[in-house]
C-alpha cells in the first residue's frame, strides 16, 4: 500500500527553520512520504535564475506545478505566513491534494484571498481564530508550534543556574527585560541596546545547534513573547527548551495552559519582580515537561494530527 504523501511548502533558511524542522520528520517516521518545496529557492541554480527571470512569481509557480505533477501529494502543508499571488493560487487550485495553511504571525485581509482554495487554516495563536473569522475564514483550528528532536535533546552536561535568554530584540521584550531583577545571559541581534546592569550580552544571532547546546547547559531558559508577531501564542522556545531538560520560565500567555501544567511543569510570571523568588524556591522537576514535549509536541506529532483529522473528513 502506497504511503500517504505530504508536500511541505515553506521558506528555506528562515531564522526559526520551521520549513526544515517539518522536513526533518521525513526520517523520523515511516508512516508518510514527505518532500519539500521552498518558495524562495530549492537549490543554488533556482536562486540564481530568480534574479534574472523576467517574472519570478510565474517562474516559481511553474516550478511548483512541476513538483506537484511529479510528486502528486495527498496533502500540501504550507508553513508560515504567505499571501499567494495569482500564479501560485491557480497552481494550488488545480491540485487535488488537501491543503492546509499553518500560520504563526499576525495577518491581514489578504489572507482571505486563498480561503476558497485552502481546506484548513491552522494558527499557532488561539486568538487568531477570531481574527480569521472577521475576514471570512471559517475553516480553522488552533495548532501550536513544536520542536525538532534531531536538534533539541537532553544531555548529562552540568547546568549553569544563570537565567538564559536567546532571541531577537524587540522594544516590548526590552521593556520587560529591564524589569527582571536577575542577572541574565542574553544572545541575539540588537540586545546591545539593553541598559540593564549585571547582564552578559552577545548581540548577534547564533545557529540553531548552538542554541540547543546552550539550552543543555542551563537550568532556566527565559521566554518573552514578541507582541509584534503574536498575542497569546507559544513560540518554538516553549517546546525546544523543555526538550533540552531546561525549566521554561515564561511570561504568561493563555496558550501555555493548553500545553503545560503551569506552575508544576513550567514557571510563568506576570510580574517580573516575582521571578527571583520563584526561581529560588521552585521544586519543578524539568523531566515532567521534557517527557510531555517528547510525547506530544514534535513536528512529527503535528503532522500526524493533521493527517488523521483530514482523513476523517
Amino acid at each position: 500500500m502506497q504511503k500517504f504523501k505530504i508536500l511541505i511548502i515553506g521558506k528555506r533558511g528562515g531564522i526559526l527553520q520551521w520549513y526544515e524542522n517539518l522536513l526533518a520528520a521525513q526520517h523520523q517516521t515511516t508512516t508518510y512520504t514527505i518532500e519539500g518545496f521552498a518558495l524562495n529557492h530549492n537549490n543554488n541554480l533556482e536562486r540564481t535564475l530568480k534574479k534574472i527571470v523576467p517574472n519570478k512569481d510565474q517562474y516559481t509557480a511553474n516550478l511548483l506545478k512541476k513538483k506537484l505533477s511529479t510528486f502528486q501529494p495527498d496533502l500540501i502543508l504550507i508553513a508560515d505566513l504567505f499571501y499567494f499571488n495569482d500564479y501560485l493560487l491557480q497552481v494550488l487550485k488545480e491540485s487535488a491534494a488537501k491543503k492546509v495553511h499553518w500560520i504563526g504571525d499576525f495577518f491581514d485581509e489578504r489572507l482571505s484571498k486563498s480561503k476558497d482554495i485552502i481546506d484548513l487554516f491552522c494558527f499557532t495563536d488561539s486568538s487568531f481564530i477570531d481574527d480569521a473569522k472577521k475576514i471570512g475564514i471559517e475553516k480553522s483550528l488552533y495548532l501550536p508550534l513544536a520542536y525538532n528532536p534531531d536538534v533539541f535533546f537532553t544531555s548529562n552536561e552540568s547546568k549553569d543556574q544563570r537565567l538564559l535568554f536567546i532571541g531577537a530584540w524587540s522594544a516590548d521584550r526590552q521593556a520587560l527585560m529591564e524589569k527582571i531583577p536577575l542577572a541574565l545571559t542574553i544572545y541575539g541581534k540588537g540586545w546591545d541596546k539593553l541598559t540593564k546592569q549585571n547582564c552578559t550580552i552577545y548581540p548577534h544571532n547564533i545557529k540553531l545547534e548552538k542554541v540547543a547546546e546552550l539550552y543543555r547547559k542551563h537550568t532556566f531558559v527565559l521566554n518573552l513573547i514578541n507582541k509584534t508577531n503574536i498575542r497569546q501564542g507559544m513560540n518554538m522556545r516553549c517546546f525546544e527548551a523543555p526538550a533540552c531538560g531546561c525549566i521554561l520560565v515564561s511570561a504568561y500567555v493563555k496558550d501555555l495552559e493548553y500545553a503545560f501544567d503551569v506552575g508544576n511543569e513550567i514557571i510563568s510570571f506576570s510580574n517580573p519582580a516575582e521571578l527571583a523568588e520563584k526561581l529560588q524556591n521552585t521544586d519543578i522537576n524539568p523531566e515532567l515537561a521534557m517527557h510531555k514535549v517528547q510525547s506530544c509536541h514534535t513536528y512529527q506529532h503535528r503532522i500526524k494530527t493533521l493527517v488523521e483529522m483530514l482523513l476523517c473528513t
